[in-house]
């Protein structure tokens, strides 16, 4: 569980640089999402890299990936940047399900919805939650077509649901995704209200089980971003030296074998090593 706490990574818009293969890109992005899924990080943050800004594109992706399936011919336009989709693995996340029996709903169950009709408090609204058809929603709002929310079953006879706010979802429900203009301002904001900030750098301390204690005592319920940098250049190139010496940088993979690793190898390294001392709990 996450619990309501910002939990983010931070990747540059330059991220698809080394390729103008939009098959290859839409992967590399991809690696992106099931990283952050995998690991329950519920924000992806695309800040500005003036070498390269792409960060339409890989938002596109991300939002892609995060949709539910069954919500996604309604909710995401058809590009032609999103020709490579289908070859992307799926979330396989909570709030993507696979079951679409409406008989095997069960009272309390979450799901995504987006609303198919919308008529006023007489007739009613009506969602799409993946199933066999839309159902009615309680609300006494007039929500408009097309409207994305987060819901919950409250009856089975008749089959209906209620909006619920995702702060009352208890377990992991997705990342949004943002892009931002500037890693510096993000990050310094982030800190001023007392969240947690990882930089990711070879030239980093190198990682040892110490290290991750002391992190996982001073993450203990606070926000927490994890920030990476470039293909090109390291995260150092994106900030002031005074503002790195606010933060702790470490070298997650400190022998490694490459000359180079990968932005998306980066982030499941780190994720990884991160999840060992559960900053969230």
């Amino acid at each position: 569980m996450t619990g309501h706490r910002e939990r983010a990574i931070l990747i540059p818009s330059s991220l698809t640089m080394e390729s103008r293969d939009s098959r290859v890109n839409t992967l590399k992005v991809g690696q992106i999402a099931r990283a952050a899924a995998v690991f329950q990080m519920n924000r992806i943050v695309i800040y500005r890299d003036p070498e390269r800004n792409d960060s339409r594109f890989m938002a596109m992706v991300l939002r892609y990936m995060e949709t539910p399936q069954y919500l996604r011919r309604m909710l995401i336009p058809r590009r032609e940047e999103l020709c490579h989709v289908g070859m992307l693995p799926p979330l396989r996340t909570a709030h993507h399900p696979i079951n679409s029996k409406s008989e095997s709903l069960k009272i309390g169950e979450f799901r995504v919805g987006a609303v198919v009709e919308s008529v006023g408090s007489d007739s009613g609204v009506w969602v799409e939650i993946g199933i066999n058809r839309p159902i009615p929603l309680r609300t006494e709002e007039k929500i408009p077509v097309g409207q994305r929310l987060n819901v919950r079953i409250f009856s089975h006879e008749p089959l209906a649901a209620e909006p619920v706010d995702p702060k009352d979802i208890p377990h992991y429900w997705g990342f949004e995704t943002e892009i931002v203009e500037s890693l510096e301002g993000y990050l310094a904001a982030l800190h001023e209200r007392g969240g947690c900030v990882v930089l990711t750098s070879r030239y980093g301390k190198g990682v040892t089980p110490e290290i991750l204690s002391q992190m996982g005592q001073q993450g203990h319920k606070r926000d927490l971003a994890v920030a990476f940098g470039s293909p090109a250049r390291g995260v150092d190139a994106f900030l002031r030296k005074e503002s790195m010496d606010r933060y702790e940088m470490i070298n997650t993979i400190p022998h490694q074998g490459t000359e180079t690793v990968r932005v998306e190898e980066a982030v499941f390294a780190t994720l990884a090593l991160l999840n060992l001392v559960r900053l969230e709990d």
